[in-house]
């Protein structure tokens, strides 16, 4: 068995070190901040999507020069400082902890860089050695494209039993038809009213980690 999670919303909840890039760079430009609200409406396809977005929303009018001039403040500001503000989701590190002391193989898929990816897993979970961290960098498709789980899969052996764990529709769309099981963590970034109006089976839902752990068979000490 092996288990693979999302990161963002999934395991971590990264709005904070987010926010304070995005509005440490849109009032420069006389752009109204952005909230908690929309970057979990945004969410999902990547901080490149997730901003583009956020400023077609202000400024639709301005050309790609500009709107990408902004991007590369952001991202300069985000790399710099990925997990200052930044927290686990209650349970999650005893859960992690858990399934690794099981030894069971854990994976990240991510739509981060892989070092941005690994620094935020060093400074969270330092305690956990991960089977394989995937971003978008990593010479595959981000997600939704299911080649970096198809990978994972490879390198585990097809014969295991692969779980997927995230939190959004686009984790949905990853995982399905290649994970053997499909979680999806309502307190990420839309929730179970959002998931279950994309159509999603609700018995795929964990509503914490402890639901989580009973789901995967896993006993947290």
């Amino acid at each position: 068995m092996g288990i693979v999670f999302d990161l963002d919303g999934t395991l971590i909840d990264s709005t904070p070190d987010l926010l304070a890039a995005i509005n440490a760079v849109l009032p420069r430009h006389n752009l109204p901040p952005s909230d908690r609200q929309e970057n979990f409406s945004l969410a999902g396809n990547g901080l490149s999507s997730m901003f583009a977005l956020t400023l077609e929303r202000r400024v639709p009018s301005w050309g790609r020069e500009k709107k990408e001039q902004l991007e590369a403040e952001m991202l300069s500001l985000y790399r710099a400082e990925p997990a200052t503000y930044s927290v686990s989701f209650p349970g999650i590190l005893s859960l992690l902890e858990a399934i690794h002391d099981q030894g069971i193989p854990i994976g990240i898929i991510s739509n981060k860089h892989v070092v941005m990816t690994q620094r935020i897993l060093d400074v969270h979970f330092p305690s956990i050695t991960f089977f394989r961290v995937y971003g978008i960098d990593s010479g595959f498709e981000p997600k939704p494209d299911a080649s970096s789980l198809l990978d994972f899969k490879a390198s585990l052996g097809f014969s295991e039993e692969l779980i997927y764990v995230g939190d959004t529709e686009i984790d949905y769309e990853t995982a399905r038809g290649v994970a053997d099981r499909i979680y999806l963590a309502t307190w990420g970034y839309r929730g179970s009213d959002a998931l279950l109006a994309q159509g999603i089976d609700g018995s795929l839902l964990v509503r914490d980690t402890a639901q989580l752990a009973c789901a995967l068979d896993i006993r947290i000490s």
